[in-house]
Formats: structure tokens, sequence, C-alpha cells
């Protein structure tokens, strides 16, 4: 881990330095964007995704599945000055980078593929593909859409499938997932501090926080097992674990929306259940609960700026009516849920295509439910074969588990697919081998 972080590290100081040597040599690109300190971080970070891609690397798993999630903080620096919408190139870049390193290592390596990982990739690129066709929004996310749908996901999926078969894939998807975690947290934690000097509708760090979204609360979710997987590994559980529960815990309360609090927090509860054992999940929570008083305490002391975000979302919830209700009558989940229904019903068959509750609903890219986007969205034969998809792999995950040996990597494979799933649902708007991995 100590050496992965200080590689990770070295390329981020190159790849920062020779943005800063350009934006010096290029009167250009001191224009690029708002300004010189946003330019440097969005072509440094261009900088640093061709470096890891292109330079030989024993941990190129970790970069190969960390960029999707570095890729959610340059959105920030690209919103106002930078080309919006799914179809920019600046946006998507990084994932064009992505997946021409991932077709030359599978054109490379050439593995025989099953038949269920060819029926996968064939029926979901075909499906897909139609959806995209009959989409009114086309126009708008046709680029976005094809490269991440028909492009990223298959070849994640089937590049994972390859280095599936090596002795430590298992060991090293653990420990990957689980800093890329840690760079997830530590990086909002950066947002809220810098987004905390804005106030106002305007202040998207606040009012829509980078965790305030569905993709990347997404990630935290779906990393959050890899990280307690990693620790328990490595036989020192009950401190690390205490740790990242306090890290998860102050990114939930500091930035994600009220409803995300009442899905995480149980959710949170349920995993330290199953991971750590009934015995030990009491002594950890009767470690954390000990801690978050302390912690009270402690952020009373810090500038009184960061907690703006948290009355933002949570002061009008004192009133009366549950809590619950409450955050239906807020969010307007209920009318959302309602207006996705009824364009089912106006095709309930094929549905209106990829991306077209954006436009014929009230302008959210998502119906606040994947069951009810998908309805609208893609109809009974998305919604079929989406569901049909989860319950397969969740089969084959229990499957894999119960057998263990090597089929242990076989079910980390799978969720290791699912954390680059939520790329599956971005709509970007305005705002094997015993060698070391090539």
């Amino acid at each position: 881990m100590v050496r992965l972080v200080a590689e990770v590290g070295v390329k981020a100081a190159l790849a920062l330095g020779g943005a800063c040597l350009f934006t010096l040599l290029s009167n250009p690109l001191r224009h690029f964007s708002e300004n010189r300190t946003q330019t440097v971080v969005v072509l440094g970070f261009y900088i640093y995704c061709v470096l890891t891609l292109a330079t030989p690397s024993r941990h190129k798993l970790f970069h190969v599945l960390s960029i999707p999630t570095l890729t959610q903080f340059l959105h920030l620096f690209q919103k106002y000055d930078f080309p919006p919408g799914a179809n920019s190139v600046w946006r998507l870049l990084p994932f064009f980078l992505t997946d021409f390193y991932l077709i030359t290592i599978l054109l490379r390596l050439k593995s025989s593929r099953t038949i269920r990982e060819k029926l996968v990739v064939v029926s979901w690129v075909v499906l897909n593909y139609f959806f995209l066709l009959i989409s009114p929004n086309l126009p708008g996310t046709a680029v976005g859409a094809f490269t991440l749908f028909l492009i990223t996901l298959p070849v994640y999926f089937l590049y994972l499938g390859i280095l599936s078969k090596s002795p430590s894939f298992k060991a090293d998807l653990e420990q990957y997932l689980c800093l890329s975690f840690v760079i997830l947290a530590m990086g909002t934690f950066g947002l809220v501090v810098f987004g905390a000097q804005y106030k106002g509708s305007t202040n998207l760090l606040v009012t829509r926080n980078i965790t305030d979204t569905n993709v990347t609360m997404a990630y935290f979710i779906l990393l959050w097992p890899f990280a307690l997987l990693h620790v328990k590994r490595y036989r020192r559980p009950v401190l690390a674990t205490i740790l990242l529960i306090l890290l998860f815990l102050s990114i939930v309360m500091l930035s994600f929306s009220r409803g995300a609090v009442l899905i995480v927090v149980p959710y949170l509860i349920i995993s330290l259940a199953i991971s750590e054992g009934i015995k030990r999940f009491m002594w950890v929570t009767a470690a954390v609960c000990g801690l978050i008083p302390a912690s009270g305490n402690i952020a009373g002391l810090v500038n009184e700026e960061l907690s703006y975000s948290w009355h933002l979302r949570f002061e009008e919830l004192h009133t009366a009516g549950t809590v619950l209700q409450k955050l239906r009558e807020t969010s307007g989940r209920a009318d959302i849920h309602r207006l996705a229904f009824k364009l089912f019903l106006e095709s309930p068959l094929f549905g209106h295509g990829t991306a077209s509750f954006e436009i014929l609903g009230p302008g959210y890219r998502e119906a606040h439910s994947l069951f009810f986007t998908i309805l609208a969205e893609q109809g009974i034969l998305g919604l079929t074969y989406m569901y049909a998809l989860f319950l397969g792999m969740g089969y084959y995950l229990l499957k894999s588990v119960r057998s263990g040996g090597q089929k242990s990597a076989a079910s980390a494979r799978i969720l290791g697919v699912f954390v680059v799933c939520p790329l599956g649902r971005v709509r970007f708007r305005d705002h094997s081998l015993q060698k070391p991995y090539h």
C-alpha cells in the first residue's frame, strides 16, 4: 500500500509539474479555463491518466479502476468555462484514454471468452444500442452514452475477466478499492472545506455537493465492502475499521443528501454486522459511539461555516411530520415517480430510450430511482433484462462464495464490475496472470 501511494503521489506531482510547465510556455493555455489553477488541475489530470496508463506498473489495475472515481472531481473544475454536456470531449477524455488502453490489452492478450461472457456482452451492447437509437435525447447524449454504455462497461467487464485468473486478484482488488475509497473520502472533505466559503443557491459545492449525486453515492456504497475486506485481511480490523467508519460517517453527515443518510446508515450497520460478527460489531459500535461526542466537540472548534451544508439540508426536518414524510415532500420524489410511471404507460414495452427522462420529465437526469428510471426509459424489456442480470450476477456471486477456492476470485470480479457500473447512469450535463498487470 505504501509503495502504491508513493507511486500515485510521484505521478500526480509529475503531471501537475508538466501542466504548470505547459501553461508557462503556452499563452493560449492560460485562457483555457476560468483561471490558471483550474487549467493546471484539469490538464494535470489528463497528463496523470496518460502517465498511469502508458508506464509499466505492478499496480496497473488500481489506475484503471481509480480513473473513473477521480474523474468525479474533475467536473467541478470544468463546470463553468468548459464545454458542457454529454458530448463534451473534455469530460469524456479520461474515459477515451482508459478505453483505448483496455482495448489494446484485450487485443494483445486474446484470451478466450466463455459463452456466458459473450452472451452478457453481446446482449448488453445490442439492447443499449437499441435504447440509444430510439431516444429523443440522442443528439444531446450520443457521444457520452455511446462511450460509456457500449465501450467502457463491456471492456471493463472483459478486462476484469482476464485479470480474475490471477491468484492475487482478490487481494489486489480489495486493496485498490479500499485506497480508492479513502481518496474519494479525503477529496470530498477538501470540497466541503473549499465550498464552505460560498453560500446561496449558486453554490453547487453545497447545494449539490459532489457526493450529493447518484453516481458518487454509489461509489461510496460499492467501495465500502472492499475497504472492510481489506482491513480484515491484514488482521488489524478493529482500529482500522473504526477509522473507516468515522471517515464514512463524516462524509455522510457533511455532504450526503437527506434521503441518502437514511439509506446509508442502515447499510453501514448491516455491512458491519455481517463483516465483523456480532461480538466484534458490538465492540466497534461502542467505540464509535464513544468517539462521536468527542468528534462533535472538535467540530465545534472548527470554522462554523463548515456546518452550513448540514443546516441547509436538515434544519427544516424538525417541524411536524415524520422524517420520511418530510423527505418526500421536500424532494418531490412521489411526483417524479408518478411522472415516470406515466411515461412508462405511453410506451410500456420499449420505453422512450436512454436519457429520455431528462427531456420528457421535469429536467432531472433520473427519476430518483433505478426502477422508475429504467421503467420510463427502457420499458418492460429493459427492466426485465436489467433485473435478470442483477439476479444472475447475485446467484453466481453466492455460488462462487460457497464453492470458495479458485472461484472466490470470480466473486471479486463481479463486485469489481459493479464498482464501475455507476458510470452507466451518468448524464454529463452542465453543470489469469501471476505476473504484474500490464
